[in-house]
């Protein structure tokens, strides 16, 4: 038998036993805020809806389109008629932080009203803030 194909019959069993790979959970250290499923819902909810936003923002940006960039932004904005209802429970840091990423959208809308010119330093500070948020939080299901 070649060597090659010895070492291919070799690595085949090696992976095949699962010896040589290895697995680990990593740690999830971040803040647990206690939910109940719909808590949970309606937050992931926003959040869907703030990518969504972003998707469409970069790509009207790709087109030079600031009319929509700021349409967009502006619609994801503070209040557009939702109540804090279910958010009264989360933790105040967590509430702050979800208004500071609508009141980044204003401020990107702001900036296309005014050009192209900072909008992407805008978007920026934006996924800052939801990359911040992610990094810090995770929700647990109350039981």
């Amino acid at each position: 038998m070649k060597k090659s194909s010895l070492f291919v019959c070799l690595i085949s069993a090696l992976v095949m036993h699962g010896s040589w790979v290895s697995t680990a959970v990593a740690e999830d250290d971040r803040e647990a805020i206690f939910v109940s499923r719909e808590q949970r819902d309606l937050v992931l909810e926003d959040m869907r809806n703030f990518l969504v936003a972003v998707q469409d923002i970069v790509l009207a940006m790709a087109d030079g389109d600031m009319a929509t960039v700021s349409d967009v932004a502006r619609a994801m904005g503070p209040g557009k008629g939702r109540g804090m209802g279910m958010g009264m429970d989360m933790p105040m840091e967590f509430r702050q932080m979800g208004r500071g990423t609508h009141v980044a959208f204003v401020e990107l809308a702001q900036a296309a009203d005014m050009g192209s010119e900072g909008v992407i330093a805008d978007l920026g500070t934006l996924m800052s803030n939801c990359t911040g948020c992610h990094v810090t939080y995770k929700f647990v299901i109350k039981q």
